[in-house]
């Protein structure tokens, strides 16, 4: 059985409540628990370790299939999907294979990193102490992305020798999770805030925070790209279902049939390929990611990975700015009544325009451009970003 094989029922099971949701504002959190029976978080984990084995551009066209179906999904899996990147390439054999097995049995985790207060990503206000022999955890953190579907959260804190990862049992006491995120796309995310107070947490738990050369940086905005990918698939096919519905041409009253006007036809084209190269680059950025990985331990891993951040961070402008125009120009295929709420088709806007203010495309533009001028590492570069970016 081939991944689509096997992950398309799901996602046409998610496919169909994902407008209904949107209005209602329900959280995905039974689809979550469908992907995790369907075996999807544990996708990219080796066959050796209980998991499915998919490369980095496999389980990537899955990912664009599931941004298709639901755009909150990818997204909200975004933390789950960068935290088993870093388990497979973890220097500690021991630390690998501990939670590569818990993620195959079905653990999920979140990501709670950036807060409001702290005057970069890499410098936390929330603080680790020793407390026996273990630690304890204070702090507040905003865009907890996909912790309220979580077993365990990854988050960061200031420790007694400087910036520390530490793994937290979600339902451990003190954990506090709340669902106020309040943007106007991507709403079900479960991007809110997640407090800790006084959280017990075990010393195997606690990681020092490095900034070894990785493609870490690189798998997080691939998901985004996916999502876009997505979401540009699920607006075309959204669009040729409500130009197919439509009986009444006001504007060209040659081709009663708005399906049957070259017009309408051209847009839907248009829109369709520039689908197919959003989907092209993602993929091609996702191929990048995987070459580099190929070698961890070659001596030019680390011009690997900077040609793996510049195809991706060079597909980010394109397939942000090509999703973002798709979202805009489907409308010309219907007058006013494309609008009207029962469609919802405004929702793709809103959630690619929400995806591309994430991570902001001039930053991503800049860095790719200084690379090819003067051959400064993205690494570098990236590293002294203003705090969101």
């Amino acid at each position: 059985m081939t991944f689509t094989e096997r992950f398309a029922p799901v996602f046409a099971r998610i496919a169909e409540g994902a407008v209904e949701r949107e209005a209602d504002r329900r959280l995905p959190a039974e689809e979550v628990e469908w992907l995790r029976e369907a075996g999807f978080t544990k996708l990219r984990i080796p066959v050796g370790h209980g998991g499915l084995g998919a490369t980095l551009p496999e389980f990537t066209e899955q990912l664009i299939e599931l941004g298709r179906a639901d755009s909150n999904l990818p997204q909200l899996l975004r933390g789950h999907i960068g935290f088993v990147e870093s388990r497979l390439a973890h220097a500690s054999s021991e630390v690998r294979d501990r939670w590569l097995r818990r993620i195959a049995a079905g653990v999920i985790v979140g990501n709670a990193q950036s807060e409001r207060a702290s005057t970069s990503w890499f410098a936390p206000e929330s603080t680790l102490r020793p407390a026996g022999d273990g630690f304890r955890l204070d702090g507040r953190k905003f865009y907890s992305t996909g912790s309220l579907f979580a077993d365990w959260i990854q988050t960061t804190a200031a420790g007694k020798d400087g910036t520390v990862n530490v793994l937290v049992p979600a339902s451990a006491p003190g954990v506090t999770r709340i669902d106020d995120w309040d943007g106007f796309g991507q709403r079900l995310t479960g991007s809110g805030t997640t407090i800790f107070e006084d959280v017990p947490v075990a010393a195997e738990d606690v990681e020092p925070f490095e900034e070894t050369r990785s493609t870490l940086m690189a798998v997080f905005q691939l998901v985004h790209l996916a999502s876009l990918a997505g979401i540009a698939r699920a607006a075309v096919a959204d669009t040729v279902a409500y130009v197919n519905g439509r009986t009444r041409n006001l504007h060209n009253p040659a081709h009663p049939s708005p399906a049957t006007d070259p017009q309408v036809q051209q847009v839907v084209g248009r829109l369709a390929g520039a689908s197919t190269v959003v989907s092209a680059a993602v993929l091609s950025a996702a191929g990048a990611i995987s070459a580099a990985r190929s070698e961890p331990d070659s001596d030019r891993f680390a011009d690997r990975a900077d040609v793996a951040d510049v195809a991706v961070f060079g597909a980010q402008g394109v397939v942000a700015r090509l999703v973002l125009d798709l979202t805009t120009e489907l409308f010309e295929v219907g007058g006013a009544s494309a609008v009207t709420e029962r469609f919802r088709l405004d929702r793709h806007w809103r959630n690619a325009r929400t995806l591309a203010s994430h991570n902001p495309v001039i930053y991503r533009d800049r860095i790719v451009g200084q690379y090819l001028l003067d051959g400064t590492s993205p690494s570098a570069a990236y590293a002294k970003l203003p705090e969101g970016a």
